[in-house]
């Protein structure tokens, strides 16, 4: 059974699983970056019942955007009118950023507006999960993108739709708190905050605690803020999984399967677990250990009966 536990306790520190419920998850391979992704994709749609192994997940959310003049990068202007996307593109710290690869993923949101507008609160925040201790540390990169219809496109290359690109580095612990940020461009200006959280079960400061309630074989607890794990009433150990037996229960002679239990070992009896079990058939003797008969003052024989 205890081979179970841990091979069950090893398993809860290595994984969790998530259901991703945004937009797109896109990972590619970086050979310089540790844990970075093994399979290569291009951007992507990703139906929100896709699932994904996870520790925690960075949030940004496109809060207001202005180009007044509803211009491209490359100068010209939208035709009829700027309809606006963007593509986010999450990766390691990089003193220069570069192009690609997006080493912890990328994302695409639907149309937010044309040309200058603002963001409503109630749209829900562009997420990409990670599956890593959390750097503290990242890269982003920003595109403002002009689509030719009411959607989306998934042609993220060609630079006559290229409204602007923002690159950064920044520090960004864990927590629940929204940072924000403003980028100012040539002829446009963006207005976004972002966050990284920890996913469920997932604690400390690089999401790498993990803890999840139990109260089963495994284990009998809950978990405190910090992912520190609160033994149940009754339970103890660092696993919460011994039980802790009647007060007064002889340690070497009892034990126990449920709190508040005193089972007796065998050749012990009483309800504390601390009498000996005299010798099977002993009429007038004592024993210090199971099965002894020691015969009292003026007893005698096999069964202290003479």
């Amino acid at each position: 059974m205890e081979k179970a536990g841990e091979t069950m306790r090893f398993k809860e520190k290595v994984c969790c699983l998530e259901t991703t419920p945004m937009l797109t998850v896109a990972l590619e391979d970086d050979p310089g970056v540790v844990n970075s992704p093994s399979k290569r994709q291009r951007d992507r749609i990703v139906p929100h019942s896709e699932s994904a192994m996870c520790g925690g997940t960075f949030e940004l959310r496109i809060e207001q955007f202005e180009n007044s003049g509803a211009l491209l990068a490359a100068g010209n202007r939208c035709v009829p009118e700027c309809r606006t996307f963007f593509r986010v593109c999450l990766k390691h710290f990089q003193k220069v950023v570069s192009p690609e690869p997006c080493t912890y993923g990328n994302v695409l949101t639907p149309l937010l507006g044309t040309n200058s507008f603002t963001v409503p609160d109630n749209q829900a925040p562009l997420r990409i999960n990670f599956t890593f201790k959390w750097p503290g540390t990242f890269s982003l990169i920003i595109e403002a993108w002009n689509s030719a219809s009411n959607l989306p496109s998934l042609n993220v290359t060609s630079p006559e739709t290229l409204i602007s690109r923002f690159a950064i580095q920044r520090h960004q612990p864990v927590g629940t708190a929204w940072a924000q940020d403003s980028l100012q461009g040539e002829h446009t200006q963006l207005y976004y905050s972002y966050r990284v959280v920890c996913s469920q079960h997932y604690y400390g400061e690089g999401c790498s605690d993990y803890c999840r309630p139990r109260n089963d074989t495994f284990g009998h607890y809950t978990c405190g803020k910090e992912g520190q794990r609160l033994c149940l009433p009754g339970w103890q150990n660092e696993y919460c999984s011994q039980s802790i037996c009647q007060a007064g229960c002889s340690l070497d002679h009892g034990y126990c399967d449920q709190p508040g239990e005193c089972k007796c070992h065998y050749g012990w009896q009483g309800r504390l677990c601390d009498q000996c079990m005299h010798y099977p058939g002993c009429l007038h003797g004592t024993c210090q250990q199971p099965f002894q008969c020691t015969c009292k003052e003026g007893w005698g024989g096999l069964f202290c009966n003479q």
